[in-house]
């Protein structure tokens, strides 16, 4: 009978260190689980930005390329407006001669 005691009292503490354990495993489950959750987090908040970042750039290379039209407009521009003011001195010295 005594045996039966012993033996029972050791299944009972082999439970309980098992049922402990299983705490354990729990608890840390529910602690990486919610870490995961923040790192879910996170990496939406940087596709996020990311995206807004992209899209900024894309302005900026845009907008780059625009000053670049209009000062390849405005070069072409000042050359006209050079030749015309050079014609016009020509044929005012003519008129003059």
């Amino acid at each position: 009978m005594e045996e039966q005691q012993v033996g029972s009292q050791q299944i009972v503490d082999s439970l309980t260190v098992m049922n402990d354990s299983t705490s354990e495993v729990r608890t840390a489950s529910h602690e990486m689980a919610e870490g995961n959750r923040l790192i879910l987090e996170e990496i939406h908040n940087l596709q996020a930005s990311t995206g807004v970042i992209k899209d900024s750039v894309t302005e900026m290379s845009d907008g780059a390329e625009e000053i670049g039209r209009t000062g390849k407009r405005l070069s072409d521009l000042s050359a006209k407006m050079r030749g015309a003011v050079k014609t016009i001195g020509n044929e005012i010295d003519q008129s003059e001669a």
